[in-house]
């Protein structure tokens, strides 16, 4: 399965998922909008009998802060719904086939293999790849035995220094880079 393929099928489901949360997000400011306004509706017959420049004064700010709160939960949807689909290409990921699986982290420690170092694997990928891992980078890397508290990918360790290519850490740096296209991709129309 290639990364495209992988991106669009993550790209789909984000964006059906999106337009469920963006719907429930839109129902719940109708709702609060609904209500907020048959409050304002009887503040205002109140305070007419007052004064008729109070009451809509009241019924703006009302309509104000249902508004502002409207726009927050949109955000906060769209927010939830974006760092689900990075989760999501996360799980892609390390639901790969095993040789695809394989082939990846064979491609990401290729970069480190003259520099030698101990390979550190979640405890899942030791019992799968460890010894394909050892053989392939034989003299070059070793497979720790101890596990790593990661979900996929591996940690490096080369003396002092360790090297974090978790699929974990991968997937949050490219988080960083691409929250802005990704919310583009699921929210257009924002």
């Amino acid at each position: 399965m290639s990364i495209e393929s992988i991106t669009n099928r993550i790209k789909d489901e984000a964006s059906a998922y999106a337009d469920k949360i963006t719907g429930e997000a839109k129902a719940q400011a109708e709702e609060l909008l609904s209500e907020t306004r048959i409050e304002a509706d009887k503040i205002k017959k109140e305070a007419q009998e007052r004064a008729e420049k109070d009451s809509k004064t009241l019924i703006e700010r009302r309509e104000s802060v249902a508004g502002l709160e409207a726009r927050k939960m949109k955000l906060d949807a769209k927010q939830e719904v974006i760092g689900e689909s990075f989760s999501a290409a996360l799980d892609k990921i390390k639901s790969l086939k095993d040789e695809d699986y394989l082939g990846f982290l064979t491609n990401q420690l290729k970069a480190f293999a003259d520099e030698g170092g101990e390979i550190q694997l979640s405890a899942d990928d030791i019992k799968k790849y460890g010894a394909k891992l050892g053989k392939e980078f034989a003299g070059k890397l070793t497979v720790g035995k101890d596990p790593a508290n990661i979900r996929g990918g591996f940690l490096l360790k080369q003396g002092d220094i360790s090297i974090n290519a978790s699929i974990e850490k991968l997937v949050e740096d490219q988080k960083e880079k691409l929250t802005g296209e990704v919310a583009k991709l699921l929210f257009p129309d924002a």
